[in-house]
């Protein structure tokens, strides 16, 4: 579907932080009037098509610009239940700015994303540490050792990640995947550390890369575990069969391989190096002292990065 001038309008006055009110008290019309605009109800004349480029630091063509809008279906697109209808809308509207924005940047750039990873029939939990494993070796990570940064890696291989910040429009988004273009998309809220969401993007990229019909939400748990802590490195840091297990030893090894407490117990029980009730036992004493990984963050940057370069070379225009 094509884009409309007000699509546009709307896209550069959210991507400059105005709202409708104050774009409005900007341009000495009302936040109605800016409506009207952005739903194509009025046709700006020329004059006035300057004033909002003035405003948002664009120019008359990129306004004009309605070439192919990018197509987001938003098939995987995960909220809690509490969350309204209207307000699954604004996220979803906010995403769809973000994603366009993002491939803005890399047209303005003449940079071209491919997706390398493809798709995999994936049927049982050993096929998806199996795959995990490949991927590890794609990267050329060895699978003793852990994954420093996710956020980069991934974005260093084409795919895009995006963080929404937790705010009252974002509450109760939990997080969203999808191919775009041909380019591997995930969108997930800002943490206040980056456990959950190193976690969160490994399990949606099991999900892009998984296809399964009957059991993939189990599948991807497991290959996201897998390629976070691969067995290879629970048996090179715990051995096997272990009786009893200081809980030391798991704080150490979260800290090393940046995955939280729980995880790490789950994938010793999963490789029957502890017996199920020595898990239970350890997730009482997590639970029970209230215990909490170190805090650590990864950032997405790519974006960042390119809007920064392409301003200096005064490709892009940016609002100070």
């Amino acid at each position: 579907m094509r884009k409309t001038v007000g699509d546009n309008l709307k896209l550069f006055r959210i991507r400059s932080g105005f709202s409708m009110a104050a774009a409005g008290e900007a341009l000495s019309i009302s936040a109605p009037a800016i409506l009207k605009y952005e739903r194509n109800q009025i046709i700006a004349s020329l004059e006035r098509l300057q004033d909002f480029a003035n405003l948002y630091n664009v120019t008359i063509e990129d306004i004009l610009d309605v070439e192919e809008t990018i197509d987001i279906k938003f098939m995987n697109f995960k909220c809690h239940n509490r969350v309204s209808d209207i307000r699954k809308i604004k996220i979803k509207d906010l995403i769809t700015i973000k994603i366009e924005a993002y491939f803005h940047l890399l047209k303005l750039a003449d940079i071209t994303y491919q997706n390398k990873f493809g798709v995999h029939m994936v049927n049982t939990l050993e096929e998806a540490e199996s795959l995990a494993t490949k991927l590890r070796i794609f990267f050329t990570i060895p699978l003793k050792d852990p994954i420093s940064n996710l956020v980069y890696l991934l974005e260093n291989n084409n795919i895009m990640i995006i963080t929404l910040p937790k705010n009252k429009v974002t509450e109760g988004f939990i997080g969203y995947y999808e191919i775009i273009n041909n380019v591997p998309i995930i969108v997930v809220p800002q943490a206040e550390n980056s456990y959950e969401q190193r976690y969160s993007i490994a399990k949606y990229l099991g999900e892009l890369l998984i296809v399964n019909n009957t059991k993939k939400d189990l599948l991807t748990t497991q290959f996201a575990l897998s390629l976070l802590i691969p067995k290879t490195a629970l048996l090179e840091e715990f051995d096997d069969k272990r009786v009893k297990i200081d809980f030391r030893e798991i704080e150490i090894f979260s800290n090393n391989y940046r995955v939280s407490y729980k995880h790490i117990v789950q994938r010793l029980k999963d490789s029957h190096i502890i017996t199920p009730s020595n898990a239970k036992y350890l997730n009482i004493h997590i639970n029970k002292n209230n215990i909490k990984e170190n805090e650590y963050y990864e950032v997405p940057y790519v974006y960042d990065k390119l809007k920064a370069k392409l301003s200096a070379k005064g490709i892009l225009k940016v609002r100070k």
